[in-house]
């Protein structure tokens, strides 16, 4: 006889469970995920999904301030590097790829890109965590750059970000890894300078 566990697991992880609700929405959306699906992704049931979280919104939210705070990281963590210009956009933009072609039914893209910003259209706080992870990418970009030797660090900056989102797009509308690499390529050497 099986008998069904309530409540939260022993070992619950609130960042785990995140990460799976986020994974979950990345694929799906905000409008294509249900709380039955995201009990599922996290392996909590309902009402320990909503205590720990709050509504499917909340946790939606939560989802996107945590890739916003995780892009971050990484974008500092790059900057430790101190890698050369060419060097650095080719990190930034061949990087992504290997990210956006992942995903549990295929290519997926960016979470913000790809699914938020459809949810922005009618939700002013979605619209507001997505301006502020744009500020966040396009700051963090530009710093990058400056620190690099770039004389445009902010259009340059601007530049490289919405070519990380063109790539998300495409990787998630079946665009092949040669495609992507050639479109991130042009933007290498639009900004590095296709000669050095």
């Amino acid at each position: 006889m099986t008998v069904k566990v309530r409540g939260r697991p022993r070992s619950f992880d609130p960042d785990e469970a995140l990460g799976r609700a986020t994974e979950r929405f990345r694929t799906h959306g905000f409008a294509g995920t249900s709380l039955d699906d995201l009990a599922t992704a996290t392996g909590l049931a309902r009402p320990s999904l909503a205590a720990a979280f709050g509504d499917k919104r909340a946790l939606y939210i939560a989802a996107i301030e945590r890739l916003t705070a995780r892009v971050e990281r990484q974008l500092l963590r790059l900057g430790e590097a101190k890698l050369p210009l060419r060097a650095l956009v080719e990190r930034i933009l061949i990087g992504s790829i290997d990210l956006y072609l992942t995903g549990s039914d295929g290519p997926e893209g960016c979470l913000i890109i790809n699914t938020a910003a459809t949810q922005a259209a009618s939700d002013p706080q979605v619209r507001e965590k997505v301006t502020a992870f744009l500020a966040v990418e396009d700051g963090r970009i530009a710093e990058l750059l400056a620190a690099a030797g770039s004389t445009s660090p902010e259009a340059q900056g601007r530049l490289v970000a919405s070519v990380l989102h063109s790539l998300s797009v495409r990787a998630r509308g079946g665009a092949s890894r040669e495609e992507l690499e050639r479109v991130a390529r042009d933007c290498i050497d639009l900004v590095a300078g296709s000669g050095s």
